[in-house]
């Protein structure tokens, strides 16, 4: 269930050596997030944490009434809203990004390569067929890929630091769902906050083992039609220090928008049980 996380890091140009730093203007933050990807992604979370609850309800045996699994689902889609996650990222962005870099940002996103990337990508977001199928399709790929381009599709994995934004994800999404049976059912059987973390980040090595074979059969898929010269300048861009730097600026941007949303949502859960509402 690959959903390319990696997007929200996709290719992009700033704080060059030596740059200075100047905040940009809330327009500027808000069109480099919808080009890289990120502004997309971001739309998806509450979504994702949402579909996570049944399981750890499952898991746990908790109950919750239709009326209080209702109330949890609603302010999950109010915590992790497109609007609100996105509003923090463009602080983010705006506050950090240089300048002075915005114009070389701007060059690669409108350059050919940049647009014909950006278009594989859209299209891999919006295919709605069977992941798994999807998944095959893509560990096909990549093993029929000569070993020249299987590299560069293992350095576009490190530039991007897929695999880490999954795991971050997934983590953060997790301990999101098991607040969310807390608030219902406190003496559910389930792990506390605190334990489930330490065990999340127990198997942290395990899952960027894991999302690192996914995002590379994704990336096999995507860019399956990308000639191997666009795909080596793709690669090469991300190794600038410049693109480094961004894609650090992005991963800050998800982690505050996620830990502010996480935030929100326990300060509301205590309001989700039946009890509150009698």
């Amino acid at each position: 269930m690959i959903r390319f996380f990696r997007f929200l890091f996709l290719s992009a140009v700033l704080l060059g050596a030596g740059g200075v730093h100047a905040q940009i203007d809330s327009a500027t933050a808000e069109s480099l997030l919808r080009k890289s990807g990120l502004w997309e992604q971001l739309g998806s979370i509450a979504e994702q944490t949402e579909a996570g609850l049944p399981g750890i309800f499952a898991q746990s045996g908790a109950k919750p009434s239709a009326d209080e699994l209702a109330r949890i689902t609603r302010i999950i889609r109010e915590s992790y809203s497109a609007q609100r996650l996105r509003e923090v990222s463009m602080g983010v962005i705006s506050k950090k990004l240089s300048a002075g870099h915005v114009p070389e940002l701007q060059r690669w996103f409108d350059s050919a390569v940049g647009q014909t990337i950006t278009t594989l990508e859209e299209q891999a977001s919006a295919d709605i067929g069977d992941p798994q199928a999807q998944l095959r399709q893509g560990v096909a790929l990549l093993q029929k890929s000569p070993q020249a381009r299987r590299q560069l599709l293992e350095e576009l994995l490190k530039g991007t630091r897929s695999a880490e934004v999954m795991t971050q994800i997934t983590i953060n999404t997790s301990l999101a769902a098991v607040r969310g049976v807390a608030s219902v059912s406190p003496q559910a059987r389930t792990l506390s906050e605190g334990e489930l973390k330490a065990a999340l980040e127990a198997q942290r090595p395990k899952m960027m083992q894991g999302f690192s074979a996914m995002a590379l059969a994704g990336f096999a898929r995507t860019y399956a039609s990308l000639s191997t010269e666009h795909l080596r300048s793709y690669v090469a861009f991300l190794k600038s220090d410049a693109a480094r730097q961004y894609n650090d600026l992005c991963v800050e941007a998800l982690d505050a928008a996620l830990t502010e949303a996480a935030a929100d949502l326990g300060r509301k859960l205590p309001g989700t049980k039946d009890q509150a509402h009698t």
